[in-house]
């Protein structure tokens, strides 16, 4: 079964393997940093985040949306909710909103992934900086064009695969349910958001493949995405997926499909042979190989999109996370290998005193980096002034209006699947519960 039932009885011996699978990423968490690093200073690290990100994207806020078109219903609904504002300056503030949350989620992504928050804290700082691909990438193409719906999708998708990663690992039921139902809210904001989710899974779980348990490990891959294909076949019935195939991003995902199909020949034997010959039962690579493997995924994708010149733009910003990701690795190895240097030992001084230097170094160049954004905050809101090619009001495209037309007859059979998969979930939840009860 994919969802582990908690026990009440364990072996030493898996005691033993928990508890040290524990110590591991708990000796990582600490490797860099003092020991208070864990508690005050990551809410400290985290707050001046969202800061940063905030006081950036402060000028945009308090608008009106004119370039999206949306053909997924999360963004529109909760504008329309959120009675506060207008429809047009609501879907604005919910593109800035997700925007806003990436670093965050971002953060817990990769401290999940690494077992270190100094590796987590310098990668959601890479992509919070307002350069190249990063976030001025990203807020272009949320506000200034029309793919303001996929870029918020991401955000939702990072806390997707985290709550996916540790249901690989645990079973935990609570885990893949919460996996099953942000993939659907993906599903819900973004299909080609839920695209590059799939490749992130797909990244992930085969990572997690190749520590061990794998095939366990792939029927929790499958059983989560089959659970949220059931929640949220409500929308998309079967009429209305043969429509979205035709669609401008079906036919963007096709074309990216068709491009990298002659290069798969090569490239996936040699990707899995290297995987597997390098990183199999070693979960201190595991980090490293799911950033080198992101990156050259998202590269490629980047690359083989050729639908229209702009089409592989809207590939870069996960080139961006999965680089930011490696770069953060990098950092960080950089960062102990100095921490570990042995000449740093044949002065008295320095080797007394290296965590303080070792400290202080990190705060300098997180100080260099803050004040680069702050000075390229100055011209970061002249983005607004660029030419802007979309619609005039913010409003659902044409697709909605097909989906409208289909037969009632595939409209019951979604909410019937999305009403049956919502009852099974229910019953696995007693079922464990009772399960617990009786031991």
């Amino acid at each position: 079964m994919p969802f582990k039932r908690p026990k009440k009885e364990e072996t030493l011996a898996k005691k033993a393997v928990k508890r040290n699978y524990r110590l591991f990423f708990n000796n990582r968490l600490m490797t860099i940093l003092p020991r208070w690093w864990v508690g005050t200073a990551e809410i400290l690290g985290l707050t001046l985040l969202f800061l940063l990100n905030f006081l950036l994207l402060l000028p945009f806020f308090g608008q009106e949306d004119k370039s999206n078109i949306f053909s997924a219903p999360l963004i529109p609904v909760l504008s329309k909710l959120f009675f506060l504002m207008s429809f047009p300056v609501a879907i604005r503030f919910w593109l800035l909103f997700f925007i806003l949350f990436l670093p965050v989620t971002f953060y817990f992504f990769v401290r999940e992934i690494s077992g270190r928050r100094i590796t987590a804290f310098l990668a959601s700082l890479i992509i919070s900086l307002p350069l190249g691909i990063f976030l001025p990438l990203r807020l272009k193409l949320a506000l200034f064009t029309e793919d303001g719906n996929h870029i918020a999708s991401l955000t939702l998708g990072i806390l997707a695969c985290l709550f996916l990663l540790r249901f690989l690992r645990s079973g935990n039921f609570k885990m893949g349910v919460s996996s099953s139902l942000l993939i659907s809210l993906v599903a819900l904001t973004s299909p080609l958001g839920l695209f590059i989710l799939g490749c992130f899974s797909l990244a992930i779980s085969f990572s997690e493949m190749l520590l061990s348990q794998g095939r366990l490990k792939f029927f929790r891959f499958l059983t989560v995405f089959m659970l949220a294909a059931g929640l949220v076949s409500f929308w998309y019935n079967p009429g209305f997926v043969f429509l979205i195939v035709a669609s401008p991003q079906g036919e963007l995902i096709k074309g990216t499909l068709a491009s990298l199909f002659p290069l798969s020949f090569f490239l996936v034997p040699l990707l899995g042979a290297f995987g597997f010959l390098l990183f199999e039962n070693r979960p201190r690579l595991q980090p490293l190989f799911l950033a080198v493997f992101l990156s050259i995924g998202f590269g490629l994708l980047s690359l083989g999109a050729g639908m229209q010149l702009s089409s592989p733009y809207r590939f870069l910003p996960s080139l961006g996370m999965a680089l930011a990701f490696l770069g953060s690795i990098v950092l960080a190895r950089i960062f102990d290998f100095l921490k570990r240097r042995r000449s740093f030992r044949q002065f008295s001084g320095i080797s007394r005193y290296r965590k303080q230097i070792l400290f202080f170094s990190i705060t300098l160049f997180f100080t260099i980096i803050t004040s680069i954004i702050m000075a390229s905050a100055k011209n970061f809101g002249q983005l607004e002034q660029e030419e802007v090619l979309g619609l005039v009001d913010s409003k659902t495209t044409g697709i909605w209006e097909a989906r409208n037309a289909i037969g009632w007859f595939h409209h019951i059979i979604g909410g019937s699947i999305s009403f049956s998969t919502a009852g099974l979930l229910i019953f696995i939840r007693k079922q464990l519960a009772k399960q617990k009860n009786e031991e």
